[in-house]
């Protein structure tokens, strides 16, 4: 398996895969902004068309596992584009695929792109995860903090109305002061 930073813009092939990705993702439940694997497929394409543009301009870096020739596994990392918080980014769809869970790819993927945002000059990350899922845990063995709960914030798969928990990580020692 190796881990890389990928290139804009996406080939179809990367696309199609990053797509299948979410979709099965999607399909077992993952709460990664989409509640229908199916009808929802459309979307799914569409949304890597539109992170290979954004990638293109360099606002968006996506980072991805792959075995085989196949992607396993993908997160993204935003850097914030507001004046007031070019010191700050977000990670945003850490998926893997289900038959790589529990091998260290999710942890490689996030310790790649949180290196990668260090050496952007980045001070911190912010990230949201459903509250009442395993990623809480996941992310807190990581070194991530709580900063709170937001009830009835995204709807699952099931068409329930789900909180999800507001994560934050320190990467420089004046930020880490803010504990």
């Amino acid at each position: 398996m190796k881990i890389f930073l990928m290139t804009a813009p996406l080939v179809m092939e990367e696309q199609r895969q990053l797509t299948a990705l979410l979709n099965e993702a999607v399909s077992l439940g993952a709460s990664i902004g989409y509640t229908d694997a199916v009808m929802q497929y459309p979307a799914m394409q569409k949304y890597w068309e539109q992170q290979s543009v954004i990638m293109a301009e360099g606002k968006v870096h996506i980072f991805c596992a792959q075995a085989n020739n196949k992607i396993i596994g993908v997160v993204g990392l935003e850097a914030c584009t507001k004046p007031n918080g070019d010191h700050r980014g977000e990670i945003f769809k850490l998926i893997v695929s289900a038959q790589w869970r529990r091998r260290g790819v999710a942890r490689q993927l996030m310790t790649v792109a949180t290196e990668f945002a260090a050496q952007l000059g980045l001070k911190l990350l912010v990230l949201d995860t459903r509250s009442d899922d395993i990623t809480v845990d996941f992310y807190q063995s990581l070194g991530w903090i709580k900063a709170g709960v937001i009830p009835h914030y995204a709807q699952s798969t099931l068409g329930e109305y789900q909180a999800t928990t507001l994560m934050y990580l320190p990467l420089t020692p004046d930020t880490q002061n803010i504990l």
